[in-house]
């Protein structure tokens, strides 16, 4: 006893002292006592002896507010529970009031504020302002259920579920909830109206609102600052803190100042785009502060990683309340989004020196390149090779085909750049392929290489110029411009996450105050096939999302399981991958009880991989893995890419062999030299790099390959090359994704105009109405549709519409397709490029035309292309007006003729 006296007192003197301390709690009778005494209980109470509370916490009023008991340091914290109760209970009796808890060995803290929750673990002990501000929300809190949302703030239905999902669980003592909610969907005004709920019921004082960029914190303050204009708001930079009740900070901020706050500071932090850097590398101040937290993000389930669901008590994988794209699509709370993928010549061919025609040759002489060292794929540009031509064809793209406003110029606009570097480059070919236009600011360089790109942006947002942002990482997330109806991905993206934070930048409604048009959807030109690469159908719907690595590398598994069996060879260690992968499962997760029976058995018995039991592995427990703890991602893309290495060993694909070859030696190369554990293979790592491992694979060699150098992946480094740059004329040479079908197949148009004219062909020697047709006579309506019916059959389900599409030939009858393809020299109607010539012409033919004028010629063209003619009176009616007048700016016969132009000798165009 003596021991065990001597051991808590010195836990006390060691840890709880200072801890107390350091939240203010000095030893003075004003503020802290030690060994309180506390009165013998009533006689029929079990403990008839006085009894002393460790330590008693002193309000400003001189009465206890808190009581902390302590145990020794090699105790459990909570095992003194009882005990604290006894005394919270005797200073209830006494003072007429219900103490908080602390319950402490020294090394853990457990608060226990028991008229509302259970105990639980704080970072340390919280300061008299904080307990004396959560006894002013205990005395005087409302339950939520009776506080009204204010619908001016929020008030779609789906918002105000989310809210209630939040307070109802607040009511019911929880304290972490995860709200996903599209893109443009109102995250912000959602949190907005439910700080307010939660502001007037008394139920937190102060908030914080966390974001990962300064632009976002300073967009999220200034909408709080409009729905709550009552509400004292500060923003947390430079490491200096403020009293405001609603305060705002950027992640690296707080990580500056947190420490020096006390754990109890907050009592609501909001985490705007909670995603997996949060959890990585901002974890701390979620394990600091103990407060309600409240993540957001807007990014779809099936891509937030696991720890996020972790981090906010959504262990099952199920936030707190989702709302997804399509779901506000279908109420019409968003709009849907088209794509034109487009590649240039360059990127689908790369840039061979030796296959370059003569011409393109001698300039890359001329510009002191030799032709040895042009040897690139397309995927190495902005990589290993810089061409301007590239950008220029991208930028020339664009100005084509984005979606225009009443001037003809481009809707506000974002074009995502590699890198500054790149974005220079780009802003410099609108410079140098659009002067005229680059004079008055159309696109501009935003990023946070440039001054003042705050200023930009909100010149970007609020006025005419600049319409087109050439951005780096800046506005691929949170930015909130409703306007925008083209976005350019002049860049790969490589990150779920990010992919879809940077589609929501177009989502949002909007109607066009100039021409009064509304935002129905808006448009995607896709230079970098990043919708192939995420397995999305560019039509604006999900086909399946990207499979999560520890589902294929189970598939993987189940795939190699199959062979082995079938090639009569051993399994055992095959068997035993997916046993540990299985076994690695989170038990407790709802998702994962209902196979418990299932995981059991397979434990205990490993099936035939028979064609039923294959089918359910891989779609029933397969999906489970993504709940699984991840190893660290080069680790599991390299065991990935064994597992393809042994399948294609094992199917005999000489050609898959290599490419994942490729990628294996690359990655065994790049681990860092300096690091012991790669030191120690150093043998082994040689020989991989040889021929020689690959000339005589075996299912030894393979497993060795991959328990050696999986667990090493996590040192791999990557060295930057030296870019060659060069200057060679580059040109859009395939376009769109084409959608056909009944259920809803896709090609790329240039791949699907090959099919459909090797179909045709190939028909007309069994078609006599084809062959009619390849002879240059007409075709009655009764033998074009007959002709149309054996077009309109599985495989490729021709139709006119969709050869409208695939040729880019809107004006174009089925009859005009055919010919074209049976006698090439037949071109096809193209009415853009009829508009656009009509319009050159007539600008040729008035050289006095004035800047003003030319202005009000490109607005009557973009009318026409999108309405395909034009009368006298709309020249003077709005859109049309707002830009000039009509007559002020062109004398009456020249007004007659832009009427015939667009009216008459035109309708072939239309």
């Amino acid at each position: 006893m003596i021991q065990s006296n001597l051991n808590e007192a010195r836990t006390r003197a060691d840890f709880i002292d200072s801890q107390l301390a350091q939240a203010g709690w000095s030893r003075s009778r004003f503020t802290l006592l030690e060994e309180f005494l506390l009165k013998a209980a009533q006689p029929d109470s079990t403990y008839r002896n006085d009894q002393f509370a460790d330590y008693v916490l002193l309000g400003s009023d001189g009465k206890p507010i808190a009581l902390v008991e302590a145990k020794r340091s090699s105790r459990d914290e909570l095992s003194g529970k009882r005990q604290a109760v006894d005394y919270a209970d005797a200073i209830k009796t006494k003072f007429d009031l219900d103490p908080f808890i602390f319950l402490t060995n020294g090394k853990e803290i457990q608060f226990w504020d028991r008229e509302r929750y259970a105990p639980r673990k704080v970072a340390g002990f919280y300061t008299r302002d904080d307990l004396e501000r959560l006894r002013h929300q205990r005395q005087y809190a409302q339950s939520l259920k009776d506080v009204t949302i204010n619908a001016e703030i929020a008030g779609r239905d789906y918002q105000n579920e989310a809210i209630r999902r939040v307070t109802e669980g607040i009511d019911a003592a929880k304290r972490k909830f995860l709200l996903v909610m599209a893109t443009g969907t109102g995250k912000t005004r959602t949190t907005i109206a439910l700080v307010d709920n939660l502001l007037r019921a008394k139920r937190v004082q102060r908030v914080l609102f966390l974001a990962d960029r300064r632009e976002l914190v300073r967009q999220a303050m200034s909408e709080f600052k409009f729905h709550l204009p009552n509400e004292s708001l500060a923003r947390i930079e430079a490491g200096e803190t403020s009293g405001a009740r609603i305060q705002f900070s950027t992640y690296p901020s707080m990580m500056q100042v947190y420490s020096r706050l006390s754990v109890g500071y907050f009592d609501l932090i909001v985490a705007d785009e909670s995603h997996r850097s949060i959890y990585q590398r901002y974890k701390a101040i979620f394990d600091y502060f103990d407060a309600i937290q409240l993540g957001l993000t807007a990014t779809p389930t099936d891509y937030i990683d696991h720890n996020t669901f972790e981090l906010f008590d959504c262990g099952d994988g199920a936030p707190s309340y989702y709302y997804s794209y399509e779901q506000a699509i279908a109420d019409k709370n968003l709009v849907n989004y088209r794509v034109l993928d487009a590649q240039t010549n360059f990127q689908l061919q790369g840039i061979q020196g030796d296959a370059l025609p003569e011409p393109l040759k001698q300039m890359a002489r001329d510009q002191g390149v030799e032709l040895d060292e042009l040897n690139f794929d397309g995927s190495d540009i902005e990589k290993g090779i810089i061409n301007q031509g590239t950008n220029d064809a991208m930028v020339r793209e664009f100005m084509d085909k984005s979606r225009k406003d009443v001037r003809g110029l481009p809707h506000k606009s974002i074009i995502f750049a590699v890198s500054h570097a790149h974005a220079k480059r780009l802003y410099e070919s609108f410079n140098r392929l659009y002067p005229e236009l680059q004079r008055q600011g159309m696109a501009e360089i935003i990023d946070s290489h440039m001054e003042r790109a705050d200023a930009t942006l909100d010149d970007f947002k609020y006025k005419t110029m600049p319409c087109v942002a050439i951005s780096v990482d800046m506005l691929d997330t949170g930015v909130d411009i409703p306007a925008i109806q083209n976005l350019v991905f002049a860049k790969p993206v490589f990150s779920k996450v990010k992919f879809w934070q940077m589609i929501g930048r177009g989502t949002r409604l909007h109607t066009d105050k100039a021409s009064g048009d509304i935002k129905k959807d808006f448009l995607i030109i896709d230079y970098w096939k990043n919708f192939a690469y995420f397995k999305l159908k560019p039509d604006g719907e999900i086909d399946h999302p990207s499979e999560p690595l520890p589902v294929r590398l189970f598939r993987l598994r189940l795939e190699k399981w199959q062979l082995l069996y079938a090639q009569k060879q051993d399994t055992q260690a095959a068997i035993d991958e997916l046993r540990d992968m299985l076994q690695a499962l989170p038990r407790q997760s709802i998702n994962v009880r209902p196979y418990w029976d299932e995981l059991d058995a397979l434990t205990q018995q490993w099936p035939a991989p028979e064609q039923g039991v294959l089918e359910h592995l891989s779609k029933a427990i397969a999906p489970l893995m993504q709940l699984a703890p991840l190893t660290g991602l080069d680790e599991l893309q390299f065991r990935i890419w064994c597992e393809r290495l042994t399948v294609a060993w094992l199917n005999g694909d000489v050609a898959e062999q290599a490419k994942v070859r490729e990628h294996i030696q690359e990655a065994v190369i790049s681990l860092a030299d300096n690091i012991p554990e790669v030191q120690r293979v150093a043998e082994q790592r040689a020989w991989v790099c040889s021929t020689g491992f690959w000339q005589h694979l075996d299912m030894p060699r393979l497993m060795t390959l991959q328990t050696i150098f999986a667990p090493l992946m996590r040192y791999r480094t990557s060295t930057p090359g030296n870019n060659i740059e060069i200057n060679l004329p580059d040109s859009i040479t395939q376009r769109s994704w084409i959608i056909y079908g009944p259920t809803g197949e896709g090609a790329f148009a240039e791949s699907y105009r090959e099919q459909v004219e090797a179909l045709v062909r190939r028909l007309a020697d069994q078609l006599p109405e084809l062959a009619k047709l390849k002879n240059g006579e007409n075709l009655t309506d009764e033998e074009l549709e007959r002709i149309s019916e054996t077009l309109n059959q599985a495989d490729l389900f021709v139709t006119e519409d969709i050869l409208r599409k695939a040729f880019e030939a809107p004006a174009a009858s089925l009859a005009d397709f055919l010919r074209h393809i049976l006698c090439e020299s037949t071109q096809l109607p193209n009415r853009e490029q009829r508009i656009n010539e009509a319009f050159d012409a007539f600008i040729a033919a008035h050289g006095y035309l004035r800047a003003n004028q030319l202005n009000y010629l490109r607005a009557v063209k973009a009318a026409v292309l999108r309405h395909g003619r034009i009368s006298r009176a709309a020249l003077s009616e709005p859109p049309l007006s707002r830009v000039g007048s009509v007559e002020s700016l062109f004398p009456p016969q020249d007004i007659e003729e832009l009427v015939n132009l667009a009216n008459h000798w035109l309708d072939e165009a239309v």
